[in-house]
């Protein structure tokens, strides 16, 4: 029987009892356990998306057929697109023509296809998909979906049938354009358009140093591997990285003294300690001195802690800390008062107020690391042309094809995964597990407040895949089958079988990876 058969109506897709996700346009045996996937969940989401972004490779083909379609980063609930060999056209007329030719495609309502990518060599190899066989590991299947004679990388099956992409929207966007789609507060519709200028321009940037590293997509990745075991690829990614936090730097010392409290946030790993390290140093090494302020260490006792819908305790939001005494310390430190700051005891899960002294030199920083580092309400009282607010995450532009991107959330999930099992014992599975809820506090605590950011350091590093992949590949394959984890390591393990090792020996000592793999020059970082 197929799968749509056995689902409920709404369902996209479906789980089988080994927790896989399968098209609807499977067949399986009648009784198969079975659990549909409804449009308007995560995953369910990324199923349509995935035959959206196919559809529209279709249309860019009949609409530009001397040009190539490349899917980049998340953007405002979308894609943002650009042209290979791009027409001698406005970006908004190209929006328009290539609308009229994806209505076209939608409205013909042809078949989605989701099926095992052959190996190099063997026949039935889709044009658009021989550079995926070419690196392919050929005792891990590897799915790809297809629409006519568009191919892309399966990080899952996409939606069966053109004729179900009824929501979309394309938007003029610099000298490309945007592929937006349903969100799920907005299911079925599409959210409102949000502007998000620096985190733009930071993409763009890395677009940018990718393109000159020759390291756009896991093909070129593994070319440049082969050449010499990824050496140069290691040492101009980190240029590039030291050039961004020089730049910081020097925007810090220009504003200086009139900004001396600076905040640092992001989201779950995405390298804040060791960035926060690093930018210690260098200020340092620019006559500064710095102070750090541990906002954990304003926690509210265990017994005080608001509670989230669920009835557990909820530590990441801004309710959980004792924002009027960090913004009180921090003003008396400004003044050049000496302030007692507290500790908290995570083990007994009490604060210990006035416990450690502290005064800011004429000289020094004031550093703030934590997730509501951009917004204002974390510091009351504490004028905001005082602070310097920087946002540090991991702005993946690594495509695997040049229909799939890898996410930013995956990349950092990798990290998390590595460092979780090193550090704190965790199995891979309990990671996958809490991620769901880790990324429900950066979409409501952090996301919202990038664009207040003064600057932005993006911490991926192009070549992280090929050094974690030994790490996180032995820690995927231990998530059991069954296991609600079960589907996001196998399509992560997908992506680290595409992928040739680097030695990690090759990373230095205070690279950001570091934090992840062990071995840095700062130490262990909880």
């Amino acid at each position: 029987m197929r799968v749509s058969e056995m689902v409920p109506a709404h369902s996209v897709a479906a789980y089988d009892g080994s927790g896989r996700m399968i098209p609807l346009s499977a067949d399986v045996p009648s009784g198969t356990a079975l659990t549909g996937i409804p449009a308007w969940t995560s995953e369910g989401m990324d199923v349509y998306r995935r035959g959206l972004v196919l559809a529209l490779d279709v249309a860019v083909r009949r609409a530009f057929p001397d040009s190539w379609l490349w899917v980049e980063h998340a953007l405002s609930l979308g894609y943002k697109c650009r042209f290979e060999s791009r027409p001698s056209l406005s970006s908004e007329e190209i929006v328009a023509r290539l609308s009229r030719s994806l209505h076209d495609v939608v409205r013909e309502d042809r078949e989605l296809h989701w099926s095992p990518l052959p190996s190099e060599g063997d026949e039935g190899v889709p044009a658009a998909c021989r550079e995926l066989a070419s690196w392919r590991d050929p005792d891990r299947p590897i799915y790809v979906n297809t629409l006519g004679e568009s191919c892309a990388f399966a990080m899952g099956p996409a939606i069966s049938r053109a004729g179900s992409l009824e929501t979309w929207e394309l938007r003029p966007e610099g000298s490309g354009f945007v592929l937006r789609f349903p969100g799920s507060a907005s299911w079925p519709g599409i959210g409102k358009w949000l502007d998000r200028p620096k985190l733009a321009r930071e993409f763009d940037l890395q677009e940018k140093h990718l393109a000159r590293m020759r390291v756009r997509s896991i093909d070129e990745l593994n070319g440049r591997i082969e050449e010499d075991g990824g050496r140069e690829l290691v040492t101009m990614s980190h240029f590039y990285q030291q050039y961004s936090l020089v730049q910081i730097v020097m925007t810090l010392q220009a504003s200086f003294p009139a900004k001396r409290v600076v905040t640092i946030a992001g989201p779950s790993s995405s390298g804040k300690t060791t960035f926060t390290k690093l930018l210690s140093t260098s200020l340092r090494a620019q006559g500064f001195g710095t102070r750090m302020v541990s906002v954990d260490d304003y926690f509210r006792n265990r017994d005080d802690t608001p509670l989230d819908s669920s009835g557990e305790y909820d530590f990441e939001c801004l309710e959980a800390l004792e924002t009027s005494m960090l913004g009180r310390d921090l003003a008396l430190l400004l003044e050049g008062e000496e302030v007692l700051l507290p500790r908290f005891d995570f083990q007994e899960g009490v604060r210990v107020d006035r416990a450690r002294p502290m005064r800011l030199e004429e000289n020094e920083f004031l550093l703030i690391e934590g997730i509501h580092g951009l917004n204002d309400d974390l510091t009351p009282g504490i004028p905001s042309a005082s602070k310097f607010r920087i946002y540090v995450s991991a702005l993946t532009q690594l495509n695997i094809d040049r229909l799939t991107r890898m996410s930013t959330s995956d990349s950092r999930l990798l990290r998390r995964t590595v460092r979780d099992s090193r550090q704190r014992g965790y199995s891979a599975e309990q990671t996958i597990q809490s991620w769901p809820s880790v990324r429900r506090g950066e979409r409501r605590y952090i996301f919202p407040y990038q664009e207040q950011a003064d600057a932005m350091f993006n911490s991926a590093l192009p070549y992280e895949l090929p050094v974690l992949k030994p790490y996180a590949g032995e820690l995927l394959e231990s998530v059991p089958e069954g296991s609600s984890g079960f589907y996001t390591a196998c399509r992560l393990l997908d992506v680290l079988s595409l992928v040739r090792p680097i030695d990690a020996d090759l990373v230095p000592r205070d690279s950001l990876l570091r934090e992840f793999i062990g071995g840095s020059l700062f130490g262990e970082e909880e």
